[in-house]
């Protein structure tokens, strides 16, 4: 069940104090559950409707090259050459990284004579390995801690510059990778105040994680996801170069003012206008510079923020939980994330995933304490049971008298197996738990919800 806009309704009792002695009234609060995508910025991720015929030219093309590429289905050393292979190891050896040489013997044997879109683009264990989508996720785009927004140069973002040809696309990569200095919230390894490279925020990929890397992989995941990035970047430009070379950029420039230079504020403006009359919003993938924004905001007035201890600035997917402050004792709310996290089984969450916290209601009929969660799940919705075991285990042990509220981008899909969590296995096994779906009871497995 992942999650775009989703609305549950909950059932509670008010009473003011001259009424206090007859039948509570019975009201109904509005929640709210949005995974906003703070870190989705690719402005051709879907097709939509444009003005210029020039985009609906280059989109039927890039199809067509992905799906009967042809003779375009050259080797990757012709896009990302063997001279960029060495200047990436360059300056992986500034940046001290070890196994490079079984670095140069994978270019030579795994990567370098691949096809671009056959064997590297088409290729679903690169996926798997997470060795394109973790390294995009932390430098795609980059919210720095005073609130300055930093692209990757890549065709895949709101970069605002211009690529005038390969050479210069990659000078402008590899600066950015290896140059450049950015203090982003919570950055680990790193004191407080002080700024890290963009190289420094890549994370390890850990096969007890992400099984389908390989312990050889592992043990090389941070030059190896540096080199599958460089790839990937190099093909997607090459290819948008080959099918409309003078318009693709022009073509990018206005879908991303469009689409996603304005995303914070319509958010804001939505949840203003739409859903100014929640008891709860839960959020997930925010950035750290959206809570900011929130927070010296005007929807500041009306609720209060809760997010996790540690913010992650770098990934940028915190959950957060935004309570009605007129509804609730503000200084009755505690953090309990801790608590769960703790009670978590087989699964590691990555900082800012969850948040949970208790608070109290003004209700003066029976003055109800509510247990409230927050959680974005794995891209295989892995993570999504063993967490919301440990959630049901902390309400059940700790918080009976609570009423759990629980919103979550699940990462759920229409098929169950090993490797991906069903929508129907996973709300079989809540509503054993005695939870209900705002998405139907039981939820359309056919149904998209993101």
């Amino acid at each position: 069940m992942t999650s775009h806009v989703g609305s549950e309704e909950v059932a509670v009792t008010d009473m003011s104090p001259s009424h206090r002695h007859q039948e509570c009234e019975m009201k109904t609060w509005l929640a709210a559950t949005w995974n906003i995508a703070a870190v989705n910025n690719n402005p051709f991720e879907y097709w939509v409707t444009h003005n210029d015929p020039a985009y609906n030219k280059m989109m039927i093309d890039v199809q067509d090259f992905i799906d009967e590429p042809g003779n375009r289905d050259c080797p990757i050393h012709e896009v990302f050459t063997d001279e960029m292979f060495n200047q990436l190891v360059e300056n992986l050896t500034i940046m001290k990284c070890s196994g490079l040489d079984k670095l140069k013997d994978t270019w030579v044997a795994e990567y370098r004579s691949r096809k671009i879109i056959s064997g590297f683009l088409k290729d679903r264990s690169i996926g798997s390995k997470r060795l394109i989508s973790m390294p995009d996720r932390v430098t795609n785009t980059i919210h720095a801690a005073d609130g300055t927004i930093f692209y990757r140069p890549t065709a895949i973002n709101c970069y605002d510059g211009n690529f005038e040809n390969k050479a210069a696309w990659w000078n402008l990569w590899q600066s950015f990778i290896f140059e450049t200095q950015i203090l982003v919230h919570n950055a680990k390894k790193r004191a407080e105040g002080c700024p890290c490279l963009v190289f420094q925020m890549l994370e390890p990929i850990l096969k007890c994680k992400y099984p389908a890397i390989t312990e050889e992989e592992e043990m090389i995941c941070i030059p190896l996801q540096t080199l599958c990035l460089a790839i990937f970047d190099a093909i997607i430009i090459h290819m948008l170069d080959t099918v409309a070379l003078h318009k693709w950029q022009v073509l990018r420039k206005s879908l991303s003012e469009a689409l996603y230079k304005g995303k914070e504020r319509q958010i804001i403006e939505i949840l203003s206008r739409t859903y100014k009359d929640a008891a709860f919003v839960f959020l997930q993938e925010v950035a750290a510079s959206f809570v900011k924004k929130v927070e010296t905001g005007s929807l500041f007035e009306d609720f209060i923020v809760f997010k996790p201890a540690k913010m992650d600035g770098k990934r940028d997917q915190n959950s957060i939980i935004m309570v009605k402050r007129e509804l609730f004792e503000l200084n009755s709310a505690r953090d309990v994330t801790s608590e769960i996290l703790a009670a978590v089984e087989g699964w590691q969450c990555s900082d800012g995933d969850l948040v949970a916290y208790t608070i109290q209601s003004r209700d003066l009929c029976n003055a109800t304490r509510y247990l409230l969660v927050s959680f974005h799940g794995d891209t295989n919705g892995l993570a999504t049971l063993p967490v919301v075991r440990a959630v049901h285990a902390v309400a059940s042990n700790t918080y009976s008298d609570h009423a759990l509220v629980f919103g979550l981008d699940a990462n759920t899909y229409r098929e169950h197996s090993a490797t991906y969590q069903g929508v129907s296995h996973f709300y079989d096994v809540i509503a054993s738990m005695g939870m209900a779906s705002c998405w139907g009871t039981p939820p359309n497995p056919v149904n998209p919800t993101t």
